[in-house]
């Protein structure tokens, strides 16, 4: 199978991690729409649907402070500490680890993950359920990190499809600091936890699109964006929010019992989250009362409002699904 050069693009004044994906040229995320697909088009097993990649949101000065404002919520760093406490019960010594970061949700937790096992490094690559693993980035990955032990890390899960796709190929395992139906191999909390790198957008902390698939012989794309539309001080809270190793108490977890219930419903904080910025949502459903969803899910309600979903709290089907969060699409 032939083969391309991957191209670290990442600057190091966010990241620092290499992103294996081939860059194209610049884009404005917010003038050059024709690049993008719509909203509202879903996913039928088409793989034609990966390779146009989807649009990216305006979002105000506002809604960053108030992302930042969220950052350091003591029940992340928690789940983080018992990420790594995990991984490292695994493989004890980071320098034999490297984390196959999930672009875009998995970047802020390897980044993490990185600080809390010295020795580990990171890098950045793709997969998209139904289509798969970037072959290309990850052969390339395991040729510059030939001696390490790759780790999967995404920032959470859905309703599983990753974790699968992943088990599917055979690779693995997979680390996430959410999994509330017990999918990934290793986790930080089973519970439904919104973290606010789910609010996260290529524009402001990546500096280019998601990544759309090519073919099997080369390495996913992605469109460059101005460095303009950066939110570098944001990238920088998040790092300055890690906690410091062997801070917490990261005792072993019981093992999550591993859920799954047929849903065309969009479920999971985070995965609502997602949909919110990147798809369409016909409506937004929380199993909880107003006054308990105004108080947890601030970032949620605004973006909500910004998309003009209608909500609709105190939804009990919800615990059915195990979840205390969920969305109706308008496609899909």
């Amino acid at each position: 199978m032939p083969t391309e050069s991957a191209e670290a693009l990442s600057p190091p004044d966010l990241w620092g991690q290499p992103v294996f994906a081939r860059i194209h040229g610049e884009i404005d995320p917010f003038e050059d729409l024709s690049c993008f697909r719509p909203l509202d088009r879903a996913y039928t097993g088409d793989n034609t649907f990966w390779t146009v990649p989807s649009p990216e949101p305006r979002l105000s000065d506002d809604f960053w402070r108030d992302v930042a404002g969220h950052l350091d919520d003591e029940r992340i760093q928690a789940a983080a500490q018992t990420l790594a406490a995990a991984v490292t019960r695994w493989e004890p010594r980071g320098d034999r680890l490297v984390f196959a970061a999930i672009l875009r949700a998995g970047v802020p937790v390897a980044d993490w993950l990185c600080r809390l096992i010295p020795g580990a490094r990171a890098a950045a690559l793709s997969l998209f359920v139904g289509l798969g693993i970037d072959g290309v980035a990850l052969g390339a990955l395991r040729r510059r990190y030939p001696e390490r032990k790759v780790v999967f890390v995404d920032g959470w899960t859905g309703r599983g499809g990753v974790a699968r796709t992943i088990a599917a190929l055979n690779q693995g395992p997979l680390a996430v600091l959410v999994d509330p139906w017990g999918w990934a191999d290793f986790s930080g909390a089973g519970e439904d936890i919104f973290c606010p790198t789910a609010c996260f957008t290529g524009v402001a902390t990546l500096g280019f699109s998601r990544t759309f698939f090519v073919d099997e012989t080369r390495l996913f794309g992605a469109f460059r964006f101005p460095a303009r539309y950066r939110r570098e001080a944001l990238v920088a809270a998040w790092q300055a929010c890690c906690p410091a190793p062997g801070r917490a108490d990261a005792a072993r977890p019981e093992p999550p019992s591993r859920f799954f219930r047929e849903t065309p419903l969009r479920i999971h904080a985070n995965e609502v989250c997602r949909a919110l910025i990147n798809a369409a949502p016909r409506k937004l459903l929380f199993r909880d009362g107003a006054p308990r969803v105004a108080r947890r899910y601030p970032l949620l309600l605004r973006l909500a409002e910004r998309r003009e979903v209608p909500v609709q709290c105190g939804v009990d089907s919800l615990g059915e699904l195990r979840t205390r969060v969920a969305c109706t699409l308008a496609a899909g």
